[in-house]
């Protein structure tokens, strides 16, 4: 194959014009980085140096919150959408900037968890125990994360022990029969760190098809999750992490959507799932220029869904073995290089949804080049590129390039970037068979080609009044090729065609007088499938709404009292096809913490405050007006 043997001539190439490019830059004394490394980026940038679209939760953040799970914590943030069938554990996607669900690749700890069978990540049982950050990066990531990067990265990062070890035990109760709880311990001593967290979430739930769909009857939702992270370091230089999360979850929905009026059915139905998560990476540096790390990583997912017109187990399984290298040429130049081995599997080992079952498997293996060149904290040009040697598809290539300048007089950051990445189609999407009773009818299609997008961004922050106001805007403009949506009148998976998608997405936060904060995010999408048949072209894509807004208010008072008000607005949106549309909405949140003593923390949240009725995905239930109240103990 041409294009492996064309790879050891492209890094030497590359490698040898940013040595020679770098000899002869004058020297300059260049500004300290803020420290915090994005790992989603592979520790190639900062906060606050990264020259493209990025939003950072902070633990401290989400506390002071007070959601429980990742998808609350992510609503109607910039670029996402947010969409849930029912109520707590229902089924859950987040599109990114237009993309399809299994166009965001979400990574746990290095762990990439987008299941080989479906594609796109379900965040319906993803709690945020013992989590410290989550990055958002969007726009396509593919020369670093490859397939299922296209839309964007959500990386999620588990708290790591350090100081005197510190325990807490938090409960909570309220509305729907609720009550969450966690214990946890976290600390370090000598060459050792860990963090380690059990919780136990129950409610009875609300009906997961709405009244209208004839839902009558809760559904529950029983969430175990168990999280750790041990850490050993050999010396400054040389360290060791064990990072592992089990979740045990059983969820109870009805038979399909209610837009079917014919399949209505308010059953107990259930999917009952184990997913766990490992990773061991080892990382070292070498001579203060070079970092090494190697990351083998594990995904198993085994679900069983119980239904009365449906029973299905299916299993997914990835390994993954992932060699990454950063190494500073001269205080200009510096290239992030490696590979990754990636092995999935995807069972579903038969049942009365998908007949005889079916077995599939994917290997894939990648190497990836990027060049960075920095000067005086000022400049900074990224270029690099990734290619795919895929055993079901052509070998893929894809490329990054990025700019971003600061203007010191004003602190006014500017950046930009162009990019291509490509999708495989899921295995679902290529193999399922025909489901029994169906007619025959094949969802499936295994002529589906990969999607491929062509993304370009340009943006500015800026700063006001000693930072105590802070601009962001980017444009983002793409076009995916050969973009993969079930057909309105077949529900056959097709390459539809292209989809255009292009927006703006504009944040702002302020620090008001008397400790008082606030933060606005807006997010303006308009999409459209230029679609080979006439009857689908110029439709936009379904369950994505053009305009996004969400608020935060929130006071401190005497670091006692955390107080905290929330709006989020979304506009409407096509929904299953063109012909069916849900209804644009607004909904209020607030949540209060008071620390009562050393070891005491109170906390109260009320969730849709204004009680407002509202359709989130056509037919599904969603909750009225609901409050929890609970407590932290914390002690040595």
């Amino acid at each position: 194959m041409k294009k492996i043997k064309l790879f050891p001539i492209r890094f030497f190439i590359f490698i040898l014009f940013l040595a020679i490019s770098g000899q002869n830059l004058p020297a300059a004394e260049i500004e300290e980085l803020a420290e915090i490394k994005v790992t989603s980026l592979r520790d190639t940038f900062t906060v606050e140096n990264f020259p493209g679209s990025i939003t950072i939760f902070t633990e401290e953040e989400i506390k002071k919150k007070q959601h429980q799970t990742v998808k609350d914590l992510l609503q109607g943030e910039l670029g996402l959408d947010v969409v849930q069938s029912g109520g707590q554990g229902g089924q859950t996607s987040i599109f990114m900037r237009a993309q399809g669900s299994a166009s965001t690749l979400v990574i746990i700890d290095g762990v990439e968890v987008n299941p080989a069978l479906a594609g796109g990540f379900d965040f319906g049982d993803l709690t945020l125990d013992n989590i410290e950050r989550i990055e958002v990066l969007r726009g396509p990531q593919s020369i670093q994360w490859g397939a299922d990067a296209v839309g964007g990265v959500i990386n999620i990062v588990t708290k790591k022990g350090a100081g005197s070890p510190t325990q807490s035990l938090t409960f909570e109760a309220g509305s729907f029969g609720t009550f969450n709880q966690s214990i946890r311990s976290s600390g370090s001593f000598d060459n050792f760190d860990y963090s380690l967290s059990a919780s136990l979430r129950t409610t009875d739930g609300i009906s997961a098809l709405n009244k209208e769909s004839g839902g009558t009857e809760a559904d529950g939702s029983i969430n175990k999750t168990i999280s750790a992270r041990l850490g050993y370091n050999f010396s400054l230089d040389t360290n060791w992490q064990f990072i592992t999360r089990y979740i045990k979850s059983l969820d109870e929905f009805d038979n399909v959507n209610g837009q079917f009026s014919s399949f209505n059915n308010d059953n107990n139905n259930s999917n009952n799932v184990d997913e766990f998560y490992l990773s061991a990476p080892f990382q070292t540096n070498f001579g203060g220029w070079w970092d090494l790390k190697l990351t083998p990583t594990l995904y198993y997912q085994d679900a069983f869904t119980i239904a009365t017109t449906a029973n299905d187990k299916v299993i997914n399984r990835a390994y993954t073995l992932d060699l990454q290298n950063n190494v500073e040429l001269n205080r200009y130049f510096s290239i992030l290089w490696g590979g990754e081995y990636e092995h999935k599997e995807g069972v579903n080992v038969g049942g009365t949804s998908f007949g005889d079952g079916f077995h599939e498997l994917t290997d894939n293996e990648a190497f990836f080049l990027q060049g960075i060149f920095e000067y005086q904290n000022n400049l900074i040009l990224t270029a690099g590129f990734r290619e795919d040697i895929n055993s079901t598809f052509d070998e893929i290539t894809t490329y990054k390039f990025d700019a971003g300048y600061r203007l010191a007089a004003t602190n006014t950051k500017l950046h930009m970037s162009y990019s291509k990445g490509f999708r495989a189609p899921s295995f679902n999407e290529l193999f399922a068979p025909p489901a029994p009773g169906g007619g025959g009818l094949r969802t499936s299609n295994p002529l589906l080609q990969p999607e491929v997008i062509k993304s370009f961004e340009v943006g500015m922050k800026q700063d006001f009044m000693d930072k105590r106001i802070q601009l962001a805007l980017t444009f983002f403009n793409s076009v995916t090729s050969n973009f993969i949506q079930s057909a309105p009148t077949t529900f056959v998976q097709e390459n539809l065609g292209k989809l255009r998608s292009k927006g703006l997405e504009t944040s702002v936060n302020i620090e008001l007088p008397y400790h008082l904060s606030l933060s606005m995010r807006h997010t303006w999408n308009d999409h459209v499938i230029d679609a080979k048949s006439k009857s689908n072209n110029n439709q936009p894509a379904t369950r994505r709404p053009k305009h996004k807004f969400i608020a935060n208010l929130s006071h401190n008072w005497d670091n006692k009292l955390d107080t905290l008000v929330g709006l989020f607005v979304r506009s409407s949106a096509t929904d299953f096809d063109a012909t069916n549309k849900t209804d644009g909405f607004a909904t209020v949140r607030a949540a209060l913490t008071y620390q009562y003593n050393k070891n005491i923390k109170l906390t109260l949240r009320g969730e849709n405050l204004l009680d407002e009725d509202y359709i989130d995905l056509g037919g599904f239930g969603t909750a009225g007006i609901n409050g929890y109240g609970g407590f932290i103990y914390m002690f040595d």
